[in-house]
């Protein structure tokens, strides 16, 4: 299994599709892409981020910066953005990335089996409202799970879910029991490498016959389109994860 996942978590990687759906194409590759729904919290990330030398640091400026200047001034709800539905009508795969991307990263060790799902029930509700149709697949926000969450996750009937990092798809088993939805894992985070480190792993991962990076939209495609154009010549051609499970 060779493809992509393309998470939008905020209104910012929404606008920023455009570039992405372009690089995409030109690579002849249809991804799988993962929207959050509910309203665009990011901001409230500032807290993390009071050490202005840290937030000025590394990637954290450019990779949430402007992500949460925009939640910020926006207050809008992700799935209402109107270039989702651009996604659609290149062909790609769209799928559930959870509800209220910031309350699910930051408080879901906190929340019963209930609670969890009754944030995925509104989520899958939102989602259908805004494209029409129910999510086939899902992804946690952030690979944030808990004990309980993939025996909650078996009651939504998703073909697959990938809330994890692994090296290749599998059935969760709790306590013995094989539970229903399959897990395909992210094999690497591309943009958390250095190139020649992420282009290394990436050829070794395609050489082995299973490879599914990540990336978000107002991110790698921006700043570090090279790394972006390497790897998609790895995998040129590939198709949704949901084609292939």
């Amino acid at each position: 299994m060779i493809g992509v996942r393309v998470d939008i978590d905020t209104v910012r990687d929404a606008r920023m599709l455009p570039t992405t759906l372009e690089l995409l194409e030109s690579h002849g590759i249809r991804a799988s892409f993962f929207v959050t729904t509910g309203l665009d919290e990011t901001y409230r990330n500032f807290r993390h981020y009071l050490n202005p030398m840290k937030f000025m640091a590394g990637n954290t400026l450019r990779r949430y910066g402007f992500s949460m200047f925009s939640g910020l001034l926006t207050r809008k709800d992700v799935q209402s953005s109107k270039e989702l539905n651009m996604i659609l009508e290149h062909g790609h795969e769209l799928g559930l990335h959870g509800y209220n991307h910031y309350e699910w990263m930051n408080h879901l060790d906190n929340k019963s089996r209930e609670e969890i799902s009754c944030w995925i029930s509104k989520g899958c509700e939102l989602f259908e409202k805004a494209f029409g149709y129910y999510p086939e697949c899902f992804a946690a926000p952030g690979f944030k799970t808990n004990a309980v969450f993939p025996e909650v996750l078996d009651g939504f009937g998703f073909r697959y879910s990938s809330d994890f990092m692994g090296v290749k798809p599998f059935y969760p088993d709790l306590f013995g029991i094989k539970l229903r939805t399959r897990q395909v894992p992210v094999s690497l985070a591309i943009g958390e490498h250095n190139d020649h480190e992420a282009l290394k792993l990436l050829r070794e991962q395609v050489a082995s016959g299973y490879a599914v990076f990540y990336f978000h939209p107002s991110f790698e495609p921006l700043f570090r389109k090279s790394l972006m154009e390497n790897a998609l010549c790895c995998i040129s051609g590939a198709i949704p994860l949901g084609e292939q499970v």
